[in-house]
């Protein structure tokens, strides 16, 4: 991965630590994994594996930095849109594509033309159904989960 990517991470990396020391682990774990899952499958996908991978790091920032799950998504895209325009790294397109997958992250049952976004909630799926292989794939992720199975030609156990 590139270097503005090991920057982003730095970033993320502090705002954890300075924010939220109680729950440093799952948010290391979660983002970090959802993060390599953008990767994985963005290279399946013939999409641009930095650019998946930042959706991962930054798409529940607003979680992390307010401790607020209600509308995070949406809060999240606006708190992202700031960090990335002020490490001044990205391109105002790069933005435009990392913003709009973290806005839709959320809901999961419904299928958007954007192929990061959709990339995006394929890998928070994987994160949250892999985490933890002997717990319940929840409702609103089971089709999603099970499609990614097929596509990744995984078969689950019985």
């Amino acid at each position: 991965m590139g270097q503005r990517l090991s920057i982003l991470r730095m970033h993320i990396d502090k705002i954890i630590m300075d924010r939220q020391a109680d729950r440093c682990k799952d948010f290391y774990v979660h983002l970090y994994s959802v993060s390599m899952f953008c990767s994985l499958l963005a290279l399946r996908r013939g999409l641009n594996p930095e650019l998946a991978a930042t959706c991962g790091m930054l798409h529940d920032i607003y979680q992390v930095t307010d401790g607020i799950i209600e509308n995070h998504a949406i809060l999240g895209a606006e708190k992202a849109k700031q960090l990335l325009e002020d490490m001044g790294l990205y391109s105002n397109d790069e933005i435009k594509i990392i913003i709009t997958a973290i806005s839709t992250h959320g809901k999961k049952r419904k299928i958007h033309d954007n192929a990061y976004a959709e990339l995006l909630k394929d890998a928070d799926v994987l994160s949250h159904c892999l985490y933890d292989a002997d717990y319940p794939v929840i409702d609103k992720e089971v089709l999603r989960f099970n499609s990614l199975l097929t596509e990744l030609r995984c078969t689950p156990e019985n």
